[in-house]
């Protein structure tokens, strides 16, 4: 497989995540703050994203849902 056809294949979905609070494109391998919330694992940009998160939970546990 050569290099330019590699390039044309996605692997951002699987790596990539989206933080509720803000929608910023985040590593799921990162060493950001995560939450583990109904079942689901949250990943966070940030302390201030999370903290947003753990203030109201509800808030964003709808918009994921």
């Amino acid at each position: 497989m050569s290099i330019r056809r590699h390039n044309h294949h996605r692997h951002q979905s699987a790596e990539t995540v989206t933080d509720p609070v803000c929608g910023t494109q985040i590593s799921k391998y990162g060493a950001a703050p995560r939450r583990e919330t109904a079942g689901a694992l949250f990943h966070f940009c940030s302390g201030r994203c999370a903290s947003a998160f753990d203030g109201d939970p509800a808030r964003y546990l709808h918009a994921h849902g």
